[in-house]
């Protein structure tokens, strides 16, 4: 992995972390949803990050989220957990179709339904993860369901007009 790849992610992970401390960690709309932007940092780290390395990524950064809201590790087992599906899925949902390599996944370089399908997926994973944890009763099993939908629904969106707004095309259009 070059430098400016490095600096890119690290810039990536302290604004999508300052957002999400800052900001998003004080929105819980209607009790249900409770949107967690920074999830969109492991699922846009390099697609050659290995299994491990990126277990230990994700787990540092839910740590970091835990830490800064005083929680047990919620934020921490779920983003760990994302991190080992992440390779999966990156595989079988985007990977698998595309013959030029991907250095990063988004949504500019990877088909776009592809891209929407793998955020959608890792994002309910979390939330599932993260709410069952934070609930952690059958009997709120509803309640879980919603809060997991509806706060993946709002992730998405989200993560969807950060990368619309802020993450730029890297492939290069060559001219002959």
């Amino acid at each position: 992995m070059n430098s400016k790849l490095i600096f890119k992610n690290i810039g990536r992970f302290v604004l999508l972390l300052a957002l999400q401390v800052l900001v998003f960690n004080n929105i819980y709309l209607g009790g249900y949803i409770n949107p967690c932007l920074y999830v969109l940092f492991i699922a846009m780290l390099p697609t050659n990050t290995g299994r491990i390395p990126m277990m230990l990524i994700a787990f540092v950064c839910g740590m970091c989220v835990d830490v800064s809201m005083n929680m047990p590790g919620f934020h921490a087992a779920a983003c760990t957990l994302v991190g080992f599906l992440r390779g999966i899925w990156l595989d079988r949902i985007i990977l698998r179709d595309n013959d030029e390599t991907i250095e990063t996944p988004n949504i500019h370089d990877v088909p776009y339904q592809q891209f929407l399908i793998y955020l959608f997926l890792l994002l309910f994973i979390f939330h599932l993860a993260y709410f069952t944890l934070l609930v952690f009763s059958l009997i709120e099993l509803p309640g879980i369901l919603l809060s997991t939908l509806l706060s993946t629904i709002v992730t998405w969106i989200l993560a969807l007009l950060y990368q619309t707004l802020f993450f730029r095309k890297s492939k290069t259009i060559e001219t002959h």
